[in-house]
C-alpha cells in the first residue's frame, strides 16, 4: 500500500499547540516510528510534510494535500496531539470523512485505547481540509491531549507508534522482542531511500515557489534554462542557449536522466 503521512503544522503560520509537551515536538517523534514501521512491513510511505520554512496556513495545508494526490496514494494519515483547556480533556480520537475512512479510524483509537488513554472514538468531520481535498482515504489522528497531564505521562513514542500502525495493518512493530536485525533492517531502508522524496524548497538565486508551497522552478543565469521542479530529484529542463543548444531534458529519481530532444 502507498501511505502519505503528514506530520502536522509546523511552518509559517500553521503551529501546533503549547502543553504540558509541544505538539509539534511530540509528532515528529512519534511520527518518524510510524514511517519506520509502515516501510518495514512493505508499505511505499511518502512524508508529505512541508519542507519550507514560512508558508501561510492556507499554504501549508494546501502542501500536504497537493503532494498526497500527486503520488496518488492509497491512504493519508494526518499525526497530531489534540489540546483543549489545561487538564480539562483527554483522549484518544480520530477524525474521518468517508465511510473506509471510519474502518481506520477505529481500529486506530481502539489500539491506542488499549495503552490507557480515554477512546473519545472516531469524529467525523466535513469541514477539515486535509479530508476535504484529499482524493484518497484520510484520517486525522489525535492520539491524546498535550495539555494533560495524565495523559502525557502516558505518552511512550514508540508505543504509541506501534498502536497507529497495527490500527492500520492488524500487526505490532513494536514489540518487547524487537531485536539487532530488525533495527538493521530500518537503517537499511532509510539508507536505501535516501534519494527518495524531498519537497524542500532550495534558498538559491532563481528560486520561486509556485503557489501553495509544493513544487518550484528556477531560472540559472547566464544559460537561457529553466528547471521546473516537481521536488528535488524529479525535473524538467528546458534550455535555449547559443552554446548549449534547444533542448529539453527530464530528470526523475528513480530513471536518471533523458533528452527528449
Amino acid at each position: 500500500m502507498k501511505i502519505a503521512i503528514d506530520f502536522g503544522h509546523g511552518t509559517g503560520e500553521d503551529r501546533g499547540a503549547e502543553g504540558y509537551l509541544n505538539e509539534e515536538k511530540a509528532i515528529r517523534e512519534y511520527g518518524e516510528l510510524v514511517i519506520d514501521g509502515l516501510k518495514l512491513l512493505g508499505h511505499t510511505v511518502i512524508n508529505v510534510t512541508p519542507a519550507t520554512a514560512n508558508l501561510s496556513l492556507g499554504q501549508s495545508l494546501a502542501y500536504r494535500v497537493n503532494a498526497a494526490n500527486n503520488y496518488k496514494t492509497d491512504l493519508f494519515i494526518s499525526l497530531h496531539v489534540n489540546a483543549f483547556r489545561k487538564d480539562k480533556a483527554r483522549g484518544c480520537e480520530v477524525e474521518y470523512i468517508s465511510d473506509a475512512g471510519k474502518g481506520y479510524a477505529d481500529k486506530i483509537c481502539t489500539e491506542i485505547s488499549k495503552l490507557g488513554f480515554v477512546n473519545r472514538g472516531s469524529q467525523k468531520r466535513t469541514n477539515l481540509y486535509v479530508l476535504k481535498y484529499t482524493s484518497m482515504i484520510a484520517i486525522l489522528v489525535e492520539p491524546f491531549f498535550c495539555d494533560n497531564r495524565e495523559d502525557c505521562n502516558l505518552y511512550s513514542p514508540k508505543k504509541l507508534a506501534n498502536a497507529i500502525i497495527k490500527g492500520i495493518t492488524g500487526v505490532d512493530v513494536y514489540t518487547e522482542e524487537e531485536n539487532v536485525t530488525r533495527n538493521e533492517k530500518v537503517e537499511e531502508g532509510k539508507r536505501s531511500n535516501v534519494l527518495a522524496i524531498d519537497h524542500s524548497i532550495p534558498n538559491s538565486p532563481g528560486v520561486h515557489a509556485f503557489p501553495g508551497g509544493f513544487g518550484y522552478f528556477q531560472i540559472i543565469p547566464n544559460s537561457g534554462r529553466i528547471d521546473i521542479h516537481l521536488d528535488r530529484y524529479n525535473y524538467l529542463t528546458i534550455q535555449d542557449d547559443e552554446k548549449e543548444g534547444n533542448r529539453v531534458i527530464i530528470t526523475t529519481r528513480t530513471k536518471g536522466s533523458k533528452s527528449l530532444f
